[in-house]
């Protein structure tokens, strides 16, 4: 073995926040797969982000409907709809999450995950109509804000305009997938893409780099 084939890193060398988030991701799935009709109904309704049902808990809060909030913010980011689902989100977490880790570090990056998974779920609750029980689910939000902290580490080596197109292009593809049958053709029948809340999560996850990346932010 030579010296370079030495400190070549391997093909596969994710960081561990990134892999443990994909197991989670995967072994959720597998789980859902092998549940009865029943128990998976029961799971989407109470471990989906609702917005009808937290609008329900905010008119009169409890400790344990606030707690359910708190709850769903986190657990509806490992259920998916379907295989292709969360192989898509899978994927983009192994890329994006993986450049974000290297460069924030595993702590900052989950935390940059989780709050842009959770602004996303936010976002959705605003604009979701009142008289509709609108069910959110998938890392989507999260990913995205992976994906928009990763424009941020690219800037150096693409510069301003490099990442502008990208940011340009990757909403724009949002865009067309998520507010055209384009989407339902992708998801098939009886779900929609939720792609304000992408949008969210991505904008989130930029701003959360941009924050990390200050003079002033203290380095890990």
């Amino acid at each position: 073995m030579t010296a370079d084939n030495q400190n070549r890193e391997p093909v596969f060398n994710v960081p561990p926040a990134t892999l443990y988030l994909v197991a989670a991701i995967i072994g959720v799935h597998l789980l859902m797969t092998v549940t009865s009709p029943e128990t998976l109904n029961w799971v989407y309704s109470n471990f989906s982000f609702r917005p009808a049902v937290i609008g329900a808990i905010l008119e009169q809060p409890t400790l344990g409907g606030l707690f359910h909030i708190f709850l769903t913010l986190n657990s509806h980011l490992f259920l998916h709809h379907d295989w292709s689902h969360m192989a898509l989100n899978a994927g983009m977490l192994l890329a994006f999450g993986s450049m974000t880790e290297r460069r924030f570090g595993a702590t900052r990056f989950l935390l940059l995950y989780f709050l842009s998974g959770w602004f996303s779920a936010v976002v959705e609750y605003l604009i979701a109509p009142a008289n509709v029980d609108v069910t959110l689910y998938g890392a989507s939000g999260a990913v995205f804000g992976a994906m928009g902290a990763t424009m941020i580490v690219l800037l150096p080596r693409y510069r301003l305009r490099g990442v502008v197109t990208m940011v340009a292009v990757l909403l724009g593809i949002n865009f067309v997938i998520g507010a055209t049958p384009l989407g339902a053709l992708l998801v098939g029948p009886g779900a929609e893409i939720a792609w304000v809340a992408h949008i969210a999560g991505f904008v989130a996850g930029l701003a959360i780099a941009l924050l990390y990346s200050s003079p002033r932010a203290p380095r890990q």
